[in-house]
């Protein structure tokens, strides 16, 4: 009986060996691509802002599209309607989301600081120069690029240029 004891304890062993065996072999295959993955993910994480801005706008915009799509008009612009209109609890965005206020507006989004915080919001123009949102200024974005201040010629922004500084 302890010779029967022994061999199943033995058998365990063997086949706890042969998965640990297998479970190593599969993680050094997959190793390197589970390295690849974390690497593109940290790097995009760093330029978190802009990518994430992009992102936002993007979605922003096509919400508002597909509402004046099903509707023949664009959302409201004023109080919670502007976000419930495009399918956004009002609650999660009522203070700033990655650093900024996001504020639907008809057929734009504005992007803006909080005024009184200590976030200072920068972007490119066209031609490579820095421009400094001020307190109470707004980025426009609409479907034809995003603007400075305000939508007028000359003012475009590279969106991808976007820089929050704390």
């Amino acid at each position: 009986m302890k010779k029967e004891k022994a061999q199943g304890l033995v058998e365990y062993a063997l086949i706890l060996g042969l998965v640990a065996v297998v479970v190593l072999g599969a993680l050094t295959l997959t190793g390197t691509n589970i390295s690849d993955v974390y690497t593109r993910v940290a790097d995009d994480l760093r330029g978190a802002e802009s990518l994430s801005a992009q992102m936002f706008v993007g979605d922003f915009l096509d919400r508002i599209q597909n509402f004046h799509d099903e509707n023949g008009r664009y959302p409201r612009s004023w109080g919670d309607y502007r976000f419930m209109d495009i399918g956004l609890d009002p609650a999660d965005w009522k203070d700033t989301v990655e650093g900024i206020l996001w504020n639907p507006n008809g057929d734009k989004i504005g992007l803006k600081n909080k005024i009184g915080d200590d976030i200072q919001v920068y972007v490119k123009d066209l031609d490579g120069n820095r421009l400094h949102l001020y307190d109470g200024w707004n980025i426009w974005c609409q479907n034809d690029g995003c603007y400075y201040h305000s939508v007028a010629p000359g003012n475009k922004v590279d969106i991808d240029t976007l820089e929050i500084v704390q």
